[in-house]
């Protein structure tokens, strides 16, 4: 993703339209920034911004900028020195104000004689730390027309990150889709439409707390959808300074916009998932994880488990992020449906404080899983207690 200061897009008619970099132009913008970040190699990070600063005008501000954004992410910057910053400012500063450069070599002496240094030594690491002192030290390769793609994925997942909802359709790659959807945690229905199976993706505009990383779990979901042979995404974007809502609307037709092996990197915690099916096979179930879709009416469900006993069996779901008014909707359309499933959740990812009284087991804020309350409800469920 991008900085939000970086967003670059056009509203028109309760639309919103990202500014992707496509042309001849921007492809000759993005040459010319891989070439100033090349010529910055050994140098201190502050002459590649002012070298950034001298192509930028209030037209291409936002891509120079994110172009760079992106460039950054493949480089390594080292510091000018050795010594630890804030402990020579304290040294330096434990001294006092100084008002003569006489006064000023004594102290950068004194300094220098404690540490061991020289006092040029001492001055360069001053404020070595500010990350304009930074030196370039390596950067991977990247071509123009890969930044470009690049940005615009990162344009993309900045645009939607301040949304009410997500909703998409995917010809393909569904398997990998719906497991990342899973692993991020995000709260989704999904539901028939046409012949279509659509899935609805709550957004972080639409919860109280984390909006952060829950935004940023769902710009993570978006490589994947693009990895499809056909897709369609709409996203409800709110405008936090209008006030008002614009409708984000992309499809396969400008696939050519976006890279299709870009990996965005995801930490899948399956420890979780691992330990219970270790334990609900001790107990003497049958485990299959990563059951197939399951149906209820119009909407459908993506259960983590199928725990049998015999010819019967209950679908376990793992909640990851929730709120009590997604609980309470998933509950009403499995009971309606007549599904067998019992709901898992975390504590610690609760995006709002549950005040009903929920058909829910939870998960410890120490991610202890009660594996006797777990047990009693299989059991009532497959009549296992009558």
């Amino acid at each position: 993703m991008l900085p939000k200061d970086l967003l670059d897009v056009r509203r028109a008619n309760g639309r919103i339209y990202p500014k992707f970099a496509w042309d001849e132009k921007d492809l000759k913008l993005a040459e010319v920034v891989i070439k100033l970040y090349r010529m910055g190699l050994g140098k201190k990070y502050r002459s590649i911004v002012e070298n950034l600063k001298r192509i930028e005008n209030a037209n291409n501000y936002r891509k120079v900028r994110g172009f760079a954004k992106i460039i950054e992410r493949r480089c390594e910057f080292e510091r000018t020195t050795k010594l630890n910053p804030l402990v020579v400012r304290k040294l330096l500063f434990e001294r006092g104000y100084v008002t003569k450069l006489s006064e000023r070599k004594r102290v950068l002496d004194e300094v220098a004689e404690i540490l061991g240094v020289t006092a040029e030594e001492v001055e360069r690491a001053m404020f070595a730390d500010r990350e304009e002192e930074r030196i370039l030290k390596s950067m991977q390769e990247i071509k123009p027309d890969e930044l470009i793609k690049a940005y615009n994925l990162s344009l993309l997942q900045t645009a939607i990150f301040n949304c009410l909802r997500l909703t998409f359709w995917i010809s393909s790659n569904h398997k990998n889709v719906f497991r990342r959807l899973k692993w991020l945690g995000l709260m989704y229905e999904l539901y028939d439409e046409d012949g279509r199976l659509l899935t609805s993706v709550t957004g972080a505009a639409s919860i109280l707390k984390m909006t952060r990383k829950y935004g940023t779990s769902m710009a993570k979901l978006i490589p994947e959808i693009l990895r499809a042979e056909k897709w369609w995404i709409r996203a409800e974007v709110v405008d936090e300074y209008e006030k008002r809502v614009y409708f984000l609307e992309i499809s396969d037709k400008v696939r050519h916009l976006f890279p299709i092996d870009y990996v965005e990197e995801v930490e899948y915690d399956s420890s979780l998932e691992e330990e219970f099916a270790r334990k609900m096979r001790f107990l003497g179930f049958e485990v299959i994880r990563e059951p197939d879709i399951v149906k209820a009416g119009n909407s459908a469900y993506i259960p983590d488990f199928y725990i049998k006993k015999g010819d019967r069996g209950v679908y376990i779901e793992i909640a990851g992020f929730w709120t009590e008014e997604y609980v309470k909707r998933k509950l009403e359309k499995v009971k309606e449906a007549g599904i067998p499933l019992i709901l898992i959740v975390r504590e610690d990812l609760a995006l709002d404080r549950p005040r009903g009284v929920l058909d829910i087991i939870k998960i410890d804020k120490r991610g202890r899983i009660p594996y006797r309350d777990v047990v009693k409800k299989v059991k009532d469920l497959l009549g296992l207690n009558s």
